[in-house]
């Protein structure tokens, strides 16, 4: 958890809150300005955002930066010609400005992380970053809801692979969730306690998916996993049922340690 001034953001689950409340802050926005706190030492460089963010947006991309930038300085209430978080360098790039908190001490209760490998399609599909919040108590029913799937990267090879890919999702983990989890129906999700949520970012190189399982009523992390395979530009539908077998496969051996 990184936390300045009145701020708390959440790289994993990529949240950002003030102060006890979450605010509704887009993922690729989180994920921006927690690489430039990561970086606060320097002034990150525009190409270098656009390189690592939106890297096959071509001339479209420095807007979509700059859209970004802004997002962020609503979340934070900042201005750019008064800033206290986010300082342009003209001709350059950005620099976190803003004051970061230390960790808890090493006494305080921290999150146990648990690195999940498995093999996969062509050799390179690859599962990593399990985490299960400690102290996480389930109750004996548990409904879950997948949301929509997020692209991180405004650019996107098939811009149908995320819809693909959640229902492909669904339907591999529907029905062979541990006693005592449900899947939600979808669009029927109010009544569920526990949210899936799925962000992917895309490349022709690989394709990255990230499932991040939230305790709706808290809010907290409870597991995350990333899963990674190697993108095919010819089709995309292999890759599509492989990564989610691999993430139904994580998030049933999540449920099934914890029951």
């Amino acid at each position: 958890m990184l936390r300045f001034d009145e701020f708390r953001l959440d790289p994993a689950a990529l949240q950002l809150f003030r102060g006890d409340g979450r605010l509704d802050a887009p993922p690729q926005a989180v994920e921006v300005l927690a690489y430039l706190i990561d970086n606060r030492g320097r002034t990150v460089g525009r190409q270098e955002l656009l390189d690592r963010f939106w890297p096959r947006a071509g001339t479209g991309g420095d807007a979509s930066l700059n859209t970004c930038i802004r997002r962020i300085r609503a979340l934070l209430g900042d201005e750019a010609d008064a800033p206290r978080h986010i300082q342009t360098r003209p001709r350059s790039g950005y620099r976190f400005i803003g004051t970061v908190h230390a960790a808890p001490a090493a006494g305080a209760p921290r999150r146990s992380r648990r690195l999940a490998m498995a093999g996969g399609l062509l050799a390179t599909l690859a599962v990593s970053g399990a985490v299960w919040a400690q102290g996480a108590v389930f109750r004996p029913q548990h409904r879950i809801a997948i949301e929509r799937v997020q692209g991180l990267c405004e650019y996107i090879l098939f811009p149908k692979f995320d819809a693909g890919l959640r229902e492909s999702f669904m339907a591999e983990v529907s029905n062979t969730l541990p006693k005592g989890y449900s899947i939600a129906a979808p669009g029927s999700g109010d009544g569920a306690d526990l949210l899936a949520r799925i962000s992917v970012r895309q490349t022709p190189r690989q394709t990255v998916v990230v499932v991040n399982l939230v305790d709706r009523g808290g809010g907290r992390l409870l597991w995350s996993g990333q899963f990674v395979g190697a993108t095919d530009t010819n089709d995309y539908l292999p890759l599509q049922r492989a990564l989610a077998q691999h993430m139904a496969r994580g998030l049933r051996k999540a449920l099934a340690e914890r029951a």
